[in-house]
């Protein structure tokens, strides 16, 4: 009669089997902190989605008013000690006139396709000017986020609060499907000194970076670029454009630290099982918060140009 024993299992085929833990409550325990981690990257998804789905609106759905414009851009210039400025019926016109010209032929630039510059608009009113200029945006939420986004580009800021400037005028137009990305409405700003004006002498040559014309001499703008503006950046009203990088920075920095520390427990994970998994948890889930706020928080707001 011969008589045999089984072998007695190693840790590792254990581990292969998954007999080496019981589920007990204990061991679950272990997996209880990424319960808050998951929670805080769905619910971050979440209001990304809703957040974006409000820069694709019409006009017509939300405040774009040539008033809501106005007082906007009035506030920003009060707060630098600049004279408010004038709505203009011209100018309006030409904005218009503008505006609607990009959404039915669908481009974005400062010069339309066949090559007509932004002042021959201002021009076809019957406006004359000493000076001019022109803002451009589309994707944001309503005419507050439009100015603060303006506010933060440095030249646009130029355009808002130059202190020549006496007049304005908006134009906003809406299409169902604006360069390929849904609905958006288009607001164009022309700002400008009426020729009546007592003349400025500068000697100041407009930059090609610079969508200004002075004294009827229009610039080079045609290598000027689109500029996304975060929503941190409109949060803070224009007033932090460096804010964009603080929190790129920031989130940056949680998610290398994440890395760092799951790439060593991922090590520890599979050599000697769950026992360290659930070290420090409130710093996991304080890291992944932070890294989900500046992920929100940095996706661009709306587009200027």
């Amino acid at each position: 009669m011969a008589l045999a024993t089984r072998p007695k299992p190693t840790v590792n085929h254990k581990k292969r089997q998954a007999q080496h833990h019981r589920h007990s409550k204990g061991y679950l325990k272990a997996y209880w902190p990424y319960l808050p981690m998951i929670l805080i990257v769905a619910g971050g998804l979440m209001i990304n989605s809703l957040w974006a789905s409000t820069g694709h609106v019409l006009g017509t759905q939300s405040d774009f008013s040539t008033s809501s414009l106005l007082n906007a851009t009035n506030t920003d210039r009060l707060y630098a000690n600049e004279a408010a400025l004038t709505s203009n019926t011209e100018l309006t016109a030409a904005a218009q006139a503008k505006a609607n010209d990009m959404v039915a032929r669908n481009y974005w630039s400062h010069d339309t396709p066949d090559g007509r510059t932004p002042w021959s608009f201002i021009t076809a009113s019957g406006y004359e000017y000493q000076m001019a200029g022109e803002n451009l945006a589309y994707g944001f939420a309503n005419a507050a986020a439009t100015v603060a986004g303006w506010m933060n580009s440095p030249e646009h800021r130029a355009n808002m609060l130059n202190n020549n400037y006496q007049n304005v005028g908006f134009g906003v137009a809406s299409s169902a499907d604006y360069q390929g990305k849904g609905p958006e409405t288009v607001v164009v700003a022309e700002y400008a000194e009426p020729a009546t004006a007592v003349a400025h002498i500068t000697f100041t040559v407009p930059s090609p970076t610079s969508v200004v014309a002075t004294n009827n001499v229009q610039p080079n703008i045609s290598e000027l670029s689109a500029q996304p503006v975060s929503r941190i950046q409109l949060l803070t009203g224009g007033e932090a454009p460096w804010s964009m990088l603080l929190v790129s920075a920031l989130a940056g920095a949680a998610l290398t630290l994440f890395i760092i520390r799951h790439g060593i427990r991922l090590r520890r994970l599979l050599s000697r099982g769950e026992l360290f998994i659930s070290h420090h948890p409130l710093l996991d889930i304080a890291v992944v918060f932070i890294f989900t706020a500046g992920f929100i928080l940095t996706r661009a707001g709306g587009i200027i140009r």
